[in-house]
């Protein structure tokens, strides 16, 4: 009576409509079991048959909260997992398969509840928010990039070879592409390519790779390493994919790759051309026909050379003229 009396003190009278006291704690009036197990496990089953998902919720967290040591409240705890799933409401989801996959060795639900993570982690990527700081009560504010990696990783951790490890190591791979982690967004995207050679996803890693490449070369000086690695990543595609059709997408991205390379040193041959150094320009224009010799600035370039070419050979007839 005197601990009851103390949380009298402690809490408003007008709370107590909504919570009873159970073993010395305040438990929610409607998550208190009136029922036997079996028959609130019953309720568990007939809502998720007739997607009642509020009602799902409250029947799971009955049995969890009243049986928490019956094989009736391991098996809720999934379903509690598709009740938020359904609503959208996809941390407390996965916190909730995660727990179930964890409980017990062998989970009845095993690959239906790593499905589930996987279209999580999909949502994530999506664009999909969590709770701050990972209360329910929290609105849903925070960024999930990372736990989207995290959740990828436990799915091909799971199931290897199946075809949603393939999906999950190129969801991770985009995602690190976005956060601009490229060593670590090429590394998924091989390790699709090597462990699924022949997977439709494969296709879109090469293409993946060399879009990495040329992000690389725009976030830094254009270094030509990316480039070569960047025709490397190329031939590989079309060595492994002969006859794929996208194999043109990456050739146009390629070509748009060297452009750009090319547009940085003719961007440096016009700057020399116009502080009159006509003889650095005309080096960095015969190196962009050298090296990018089927680049936009090609004609541009031989135009370039030809008239800086007639102003040294003025210029060397006036020298002449004065001597």
């Amino acid at each position: 009576m005197r601990k009851f009396f103390y949380l009298l003190l402690l809490f408003p009278i007008a709370m107590f409509g909504e919570y009873t006291l159970r073993d010395g704690k305040l438990v929610p009036t409607k998550q208190v079991a009136l029922r036997p197990v079996h028959e609130h496990h019953s309720r568990v089953l007939k809502a998720h048959e007739k997607k009642d998902w509020n009602l799902l919720e409250k029947e799971t967290l009955i049995v969890i909260k009243n049986f928490p040591k019956t094989s009736f409240s391991r098996e809720a705890i999934y379903y509690l997992g598709v009740a938020y799933f359904e609503r959208q409401d996809y941390d407390m989801a996965n916190f909730q398969f995660t727990d179930y996959l964890t409980c017990h060795a062998t989970p009845k639900y095993f690959e239906e509840a790593i499905q589930y993570k996987f279209e999580i982690a999909e949502h994530f990527r999506s664009g999909a928010r969590k709770h701050l700081m990972g209360f329910k009560s929290m609105p849903k504010w925070s960024s999930a990039g990372k736990d989207a990696i995290k959740i990828y990783d436990e799915v091909i951790s799971a199931l290897p070879n199946n075809d949603m490890a393939a999906q999950a190591l190129f969801g991770k791979a985009e995602i690190l592409a976005k956060q601009k982690d490229y060593r670590a967004g090429i590394e998924a995207f091989q390790a699709l390519i090597r462990r699924f050679p022949k997977h439709p996803l494969s296709i879109e890693s090469y293409i993946g790779i060399g879009n990495i490449y040329f992000a690389q070369s725009k976030s830094e000086y254009p270094d030509p390493d990316y480039l070569d690695l960047a025709e490397l990543n190329l031939r590989k595609f079309r060595a492994s994919f002969p006859n794929e059709e996208k194999w043109e997408i990456a050739q146009q991205n390629f070509q748009e790759m060297k452009n750009y390379y090319a547009g940085s040193l003719f961007e440096t041959a016009k700057f020399y051309e116009k502080t009159k150094k006509l003889g650095a320009a005309k080096i960095y224009y015969q190196k962009i026909l050298k090296s990018y010799p089927d680049s936009q600035f090609t004609e541009t370039c031989t135009n370039r050379i030809e008239i800086i070419e007639a102003k040294l050979a003025a210029i060397e007839a006036k020298k002449s003229k004065k001597k």
